[in-house]
């Protein structure tokens, strides 16, 4: 996604708002390579691109549907997830640039900034780390397999500390 900071450059305007759906094709293709996931729908970006004193800044939110599989018991899921991106957006150069810690630098080349990267940055950052359909998910058995969030199972649990399992084969 390209967009077009001419208008802010020149002055005539002080602020741009973003309204789009981004091509969810682009977003698959690229997250899937990091994450075992496939969005629904396509993303959508709202916000803003304002000048100041201090440069351009970028702040907008990004909402978004995708499809996953259960960490613990293996069925497909979805989920709705709004995150933001935002940040200073600054010309691209060699020169080092002093960096303030907490501020995200956007960096654009020419006139316009491409934000595909930043986005699927945002995205990946926003998924959990443990992916759960639901979070009092039971998971699998260990023994048979079978989803124990449809019901319990036959299997025996021993729970013998693994320090003294030597021990039980000497009473067998």
């Amino acid at each position: 996604m390209k967009l077009d900071l001419s208008q802010l450059f020149e002055g005539t305007v002080y602020k741009l708002e973003l309204e789009e759906k981004l091509d969810i094709n682009v977003f698959n293709e690229n997250i899937t390579n990091q994450r075992n996931i496939k969005l629904k729908e396509p993303v959508s970006i709202t916000g803003n691109m304002y000048y100041t004193e201090d440069g351009i800044y970028l702040d907008a939110k990004l909402a978004y549907e995708y499809i996953e599989d259960c960490a613990r018991c293996l069925t497909e899921f979805s989920e709705k997830i709004e995150t933001v991106i935002s940040g200073k957006i600054m010309k691209k150069s060699n020169q080092p640039i002093e960096e303030d810690d907490d501020e995200i630098i956007i960096y654009y080349d020419g006139e316009e900034l491409e934000i595909e990267d930043n986005i699927i940055s945002s995205i990946l950052l926003s998924l959990p780390m443990k992916s759960l359909c639901k979070q009092d998910c039971k998971g699998l058995c260990d023994k048979c397999g079978k989803d124990l969030n449809a019901g319990q199972c036959d299997c025996t649990k021993e729970d013998i500390d693994p320090r003294l399992a030597k021990l039980k084969d000497l009473f067998d």
